[in-house]
Parts: C-alpha cells; sequence; structure tokens
C-alpha cells in the first residue's frame, strides 16, 4: 500500500511539474565574455518548473542553480516586495543559471530557452562577447558613478523607473572612443510598454560637465552608438537612460565601451555566391579599409571584420545573390533592367533621380524589387513607372516587409504592373528626402513576379505531449486584393501523428492546424517543415508550393504583433499530460473532412472524451479554444468521475444565412485554474493545467 501510495505521489508531482508553460522575461546579464563562467538571473514566470538550459550554437553551457544563491545587485533590493506601477507578474519569478563559455566560442547572440516537462520555453537573447563584463552596482539615489578601471569593457544594468546610469572611466586624447548599446537587440519587443522597446539614450561628458557626445537611434536602429575622438586626457562619464524615464528589470543593457572595432558599413553588401567580392569597408579601429569575400548563402547573411585589437567587429548586412551583380557605373547613361541580372547602385547627389530601361511585350507583367533599408542603407526611396510616351502608370513608396519583422521603418517599394504596351519602359528612383551619400545605396531586381503571400507559423518550438495535442498557428500576409485559400503540407512528422485543419478560406489571412501524437509516441526532437500552395475552388492555382516561415510572434505596445524569424520548425515530444481531450471515434476518424451544415441547424452535438492519468482526479473546464460569432457554447465542467460529455454548439442563425459558404476549424480547451496570486497592485492567475482537443472543422455550402 506504501508503494502504491508513493507512485502516486511522484505522479502527481510530475503532473504539477509539467503543467504550466515557462514564459522569459529577460535575463541579466544578457552575456558574457568568452573565455569565462557568470550567474544570469532570469525573470519570468513558472521558472520552477525548469528542468534544463537550451542554448544555441556551439561552446557554450548552461545549467540551473538550485538554492539561494541568486543575483541580487545592490540597487535593485530597494524595490524587492514591492511591485510598482510599472512591474509585471509576469516577471515576478527568479531562476538562477550558470553559463560557461568557452574561449573558442564565436562571438555573437544565441538564442536562450528552459525545456521543463510541459516543453520548452519562448527564447531571449544571450551574447558571448569579448570583453570582460562590468555590472552597475550603484543605486541611482546615491548619485554616484560605477567607476569603470579598465578599458575595453562590457557595461551590463537593468533600468528602473526614473532611472539615469552613468560610468566614469579614463580616457586619452585621440582615442577613437566607440561606446555601443545593446537594448532593444535583446528585447525587440516589450508588450505592455509604449513605446514597445526600451528606448535607450546615451550621452558622453567630460569632469567639467561638458557633453562631448550624444545619440539616440544609430543610422537605422533604435539602439544608439556614440563614435567619437576624445578631444582631451580627462575623466568622462557616460550615461544611459530609457527616453521617457520609463523602467523595469526587462530593460536590460549591454555596452560595449572602449577603442573597439566598429563597422558602420559595406560596400558593396552584395556579392554572387561562391565568387569573390572586394568590399570597401566604413567604420573605426578596423584592421583594414577592405577586405575580399566570398558569400556562401542565398539572402540575407551578416558580414564583420577584425579590429586592430584582434577582436571582431559588429556585424552588417550582407546578401548573398544568385545571378551576376552589375553596377551603374555611368550616371548619365540609362541602363537597361532585365531579369537576369541584378543592379547595385546609390544616390550620389543631391535630389538625383535614376533611371532604367525595361523592354516589355504587351500584357506583359513588370515586378521590381529594391532592397535598401534590409541592407543597411540610409536610403528612402521611391519609385516611379513611365510609359513609352513617359506618362506615369504608377507609383510606389513604402511597402511593409511581414518577414522583416525586426525592423521598424519599412522604407523598401516593390512594384508590380501588367503592360497594357510593349515598348520600353522606365523605372525612376530618388530619396524622399533629396540626401545622398555612399551609404545611400540599393539593390534593384526585375523578377517574373512578386511574391503573392507570406505564410508565418509559429510558436517556432512546439511542444506535443504524447497521446495530447497542440495547435499551431498559422498567418498569411499578402498584397493582393484578393486573400487566396491555401492548403497545408508538413513534412518530418511520423506516420502515426495526426494533423488536422490543413486547409484555409478564401479570404482568411489567419487558422489553426492542429497536430496529435499517439499514445506511444518517443520522447524526442523532431524539425518539421510547412509547405503551403494556393488553391482556387478545390483547383491548385498556378503558383509553386511555398514554405512557411517560422517566427517567434512577439508583441509590442498591447497591440501589434510581429513576426521574429526563427532558426527553424521544431516539435518537441514529451511526457504525456495529466489528462487529455479527445473528440468522438466517429469525428477523429475524419478529420481530414469537413462536418456539413445547413441552414436549418440550430444546434451541433460533439461528444468530448478525456483520458486522465493516474491519480489525476481534478474538475476539468470545457470550452471552445476562442470566441466566434457563428458558434457558441456554455462553459462545461467534467467532474473527476465522468470519462466524457456532449456539448452543444450554438449556432448562429443569422450569420450562417448571410454566408453563401463558410469553413470554421473548432477546439476544445480544457483548463484547471489556479490559485489566484496578488502581485503588488495587481491579481495574476495562471492556469494550472491547459489541454485541446483536435480541429475539427464544420462547412457550410450554399
Amino acid at each position: 500500500m506504501r508503494t502504491k501510495l508513493l507512485l502516486i505521489t511522484l505522479s502527481l508531482l510530475a503532473f504539477q511539474l509539467s503543467a504550466q508553460k515557462l514564459s522569459l522575461g529577460y535575463v541579466y546579464p544578457a552575456g558574457g565574455e568568452k573565455g569565462t563562467s557568470l550567474d544570469v538571473e532570469i525573470g519570468g514566470m513558472n521558472l520552477s518548473n525548469a528542468t534544463a538550459v537550451l542554448v544555441s550554437g556551439e561552446d557554450v553551457i548552461a545549467e540551473i542553480i538550485k538554492g539561494d544563491n541568486k543575483i541580487e545587485p545592490a540597487k535593485k533590493k530597494k524595490n524587492k516586495g514591492k511591485l510598482d506601477d510599472q512591474s509585471s507578474p509576469q516577471l515576478a519569478d527568479r531562476l538562477t543559471l550558470r553559463i560557461t563559455i568557452s574561449k573558442n566560442a564565436i562571438p555573437g547572440l544565441r538564442d536562450l530557452r528552459l525545456l521543463s516537462l510541459a516543453g520548452v520555453s519562448n527564447k531571449l537573447n544571450f551574447e558571448v562577447g569579448q570583453y570582460p563584463n562590468q555590472l552597475e552596482i550603484a543605486a541611482n539615489i546615491s548619485k554616484k558613478s560605477n567607476q569603470v578601471a579598465l578599458l575595453p569593457t562590457t557595461l551590463c544594468g537593468q533600468i528602473l523607473p526614473g532611472e539615469v546610469d552613468s560610468f566614469s572611466f579614463k580616457a586619452t586624447k585621440g582615442m577613437n572612443l566607440v561606446a555601443a548599446v545593446k537594448a532593444r537587440t535583446l528585447i525587440p519587443y516589450i508588450a505592455d510598454a509604449v513605446p514597445g522597446w526600451f528606448q535607450a539614450i546615451i550621452q558622453i561628458k567630460n569632469s567639467k560637465g561638458k557633453e562631448i557626445a550624444y545619440n539616440d537611434d544609430f543610422r537605422n536602429a533604435v539602439d544608439p552608438v556614440i563614435i567619437v575622438k576624445i578631444p582631451e586626457n580627462d575623466t568622462y562619464t557616460l550615461t544611459i537612460h530609457d527616453a521617457i524615464y520609463r523602467g523595469r528589470e526587462d530593460f536590460n543593457y549591454r555596452i560595449d565601451l572602449g577603442e573597439i572595432p566598429y563597422l558602420t558599413s559595406v560596400t558593396p553588401c552584395v556579392g554572387k555566391v561562391g565568387q569573390k567580392t572586394k568590399l570597401n569597408l566604413k567604420g573605426v579601429n578596423l584592421k583594414s579599409n577592405f577586405i575580399n569575400f566570398k558569400p556562401t548563402k542565398l539572402d540575407y547573411g551578416e558580414i564583420n571584420c577584425l579590429g586592430n585589437n584582434a577582436c571582431i567587429s559588429n556585424s552588417v548586412p550582407f546578401y548573398g545573390l544568385k545571378n551576376s551583380v552589375e553596377a551603374n557605373s555611368n550616371p548619365i547613361t540609362t541602363k537597361e533592367l532585365s531579369p537576369d541580372i541584378e543592379i547595385y547602385d546609390s544616390i550620389t547627389s543631391p535630389y538625383q533621380v535614376k533611371s532604367y530601361t525595361v523592354s516589355v511585350e504587351k500584357n506583359e507583367n513588370i515586378a521590381i524589387e529594391i532592397k535598401a533599408r534590409k541592407l543597411g542603407s540610409l536610403l528612402d526611396v521611391k519609385m516611379r513607372l513611365l510609359d513609352p510616351n513617359g506618362k506615369l502608370v504608377a507609383e510606389v513608396d513604402d511597402v511593409e516587409d511581414p518577414t522583416q519583422g525586426l525592423m521598424t521603418f519599412h522604407a523598401d517599394p516593390m512594384l508590380q504592373y501588367k503592360a497594357k504596351d510593349a515598348g520600353a519602359y522606365t523605372v525612376e528612383l530618388e530619396d524622399v528626402l533629396g540626401k545622398c551619400g555612399i551609404d545611400y545605396y540599393y539593390l534593384l531586381e526585375r523578377k517574373k513576379s512578386l511574391p503573392s503571400y507570406e505564410v508565418f507559423v509559429s510558436p517556432a518550438n512546439l511542444t506535443i505531449p504524447k497521446g495530447g495535442t497542440v495547435v499551431v498557428h498559422l498567418d498569411l500576409t499578402t498584397n493582393e486584393k484578393n486573400t487566396p485559400a491555401l492548403e497545408v503540407e508538413i513534412k518530418g512528422l511520423p506516420n502515426d501523428f495526426v494533423v488536422s485543419n490543413l486547409k484555409s478560406s478564401a479570404g482568411n489571412k489567419s487558422w489553426d492546424i492542429s497536430i496529435s501524437a499517439p499514445q506511444n509516441a518517443k520522447e524526442q526532437q523532431i524539425p518539421i517543415e510547412v509547405f503551403t500552395k494556393a488553391v482556387s475552388r478545390g483547383k491548385e492555382m498556378q503558383s509553386e508550393m511555398q514554405s512557411a516561415a517560422a517566427a517567434d510572434n512577439m508583441m509590442q505596445a498591447f497591440y501589434y504583433t510581429h513576426h521574429i524569424p526563427a532558426a527553424g520548425f521544431v516539435a518537441n515530444i514529451s511526457a504525456a499530460s495529466p489528462f487529455s481531450l479527445h473528440l468522438s471515434k466517429e469525428i477523429e476518424s475524419k478529420l481530414s473532412k469537413p462536418l456539413l451544415l445547413t441552414d436549418e441547424d440550430s444546434i451541433f452535438t460533439v461528444k468530448v472524451l478525456i483520458e486522465r492519468k493516474n491519480g489525476f482526479d481534478e474538475p476539468v473546464e470545457l470550452n471552445l479554444s476562442k470566441k466566434m460569432k457563428q458558434i457558441s457554447m456554455e462553459p462545461i465542467v467534467i467532474e473527476p468521475t465522468e470519462s466524457e460529455k456532449t456539448v452543444y454548439l450554438k449556432i448562429d442563425a443569422n450569420a450562417f444565412k448571410k454566408a453563401k459558404y463558410m469553413r470554421l476549424g473548432l477546439s476544445f480547451v480544457g483548463t484547471v485554474k489556479g490559485v489566484v496570486e496578488k502581485k503588488g497592485q495587481r491579481t495574476y492567475q495562471n492556469a494550472k493545467y491547459r489541454e485541446q482537443s483536435p480541429i475539427f472543422v464544420l462547412e457550410k455550402k450554399q
């Protein structure tokens, strides 16, 4: 009897650990010097459930530290136990990690995630740095600066409400000093802050209080950078604060400070893959002003270089091309823009208009794309298309590119036009503010057509419990007037996994699919891919199967959601949850086929089954996973003694009669409520357990 009781107790403990998925809000310090070991603090929710740490790339090892040895900077203690109005319950939990970075580790940002029995958390950025960390320790109220003993160094801190952090250091006359901030780089978007990121401002003053440098944005980036030649030997003070003096633990920063290499731009920043290109480097403290570079990958990448101090510079964008690239060396001659080349050019004089000839047949499609801001250019370009008679037929300025989830200002145009007449059309380009220079470059390409749509799949890291179901969200973005219907194919899953709702309706820009794992699934990580194809009235359109982009979605300023590209799409098959939801065998055996409705239907019944593990006897509240205008249900409780429940879905007759065609993907969510907590002035409740059923489809045809 004692053995059985022990097994039930251990089983319940495992359920409790696996119930709540981890949510990470910040890591501090958000990086460390290679060849060192350091302790970092994670702030978030449900962190006590963490069992392991995942860090992308090689030569970085992280482990969870048990016990009470948490990082407690002196300045933070004044807020301990009392959350102010800017604090968030989503940051209230703490966990300490010990991270060991090999001396062979490649500098740069890594993805850091926590693992629990419930699956993989969202990611945080962690930097492998090249300079020693110096953590801020002086409280803002003390009016004292943190003393920097040696340069170069990386300054690490957190900004609390109304706070200004300061660091004092000695510098010599003639030094090319760099102060490069990473703030938004560490946490790109903050959901409950306006603007939706840490908008850092830095300033450097001499010992007499005179400002010698200031910056809030650098080039196209939100994070500030100061590059200044030191005027005299002196003690200088660097300060950093938020633009409107907000603050919280996730307003953290790293500042590389010293006579370090900093690369501002590379020209050209494009090159044919597999072919050497001579690049001119612009920046300070660089070992050389040019390098020969052979790109190895198509599309977007990055490039850096060595500095005078034998350290590696920051990275800037570099684009690998399939076709040959040409430069418009003669600014007077109008160059032919043909499909087999890509032209790299720049605006070299104020209010200059660059023009190119496009030869087309009647009714031929003209599709032209410009990459400028995407490549780090300062150019804000406007594009015009003139017909053979010189008449303006199309003009375009800023076009949002959903694949650039980190970009805050989409300034690159794309143009598509069907030629009414054959002949030589003219493309004209100019900067909207009339600016010019070596950094006002662009890549011009003529294509057969522009992408009609892009699909993003999130989250990038799925957790599918054995015998359970996960719901995956797909977002479609398009510049077309009509949104196509899409068919979805998932590659990489084992054959005994069940996937449902693999078709969207025309006009629908977001929908869910479900993936269910069998009870005997192997606990492992599975890389998978999602492909989509446009269809029209059940027939494939003349479009190619295209890959959906894996993304981590982040919210900005309470409202805007951005797709942050991820390294790949991975399914983590985890241990079974304490319960799982299923539909009747009749429905689950035909998930690929929709259930038909008519205008006369007012109620649709569905039988929901629940499978419980030994020792789990909690009541489960059942509801639809999302609210819909056409379908509704009253919440139902599945009692511990029940194994199934009949659900009555109420159909809105008016909504159904107005629609000639309707396709709805529905699933049920089962929730076991957790303890209500009071944190500061806010009340917060997190579900103990939350599981979903497979998606089934209701369809109405006229």
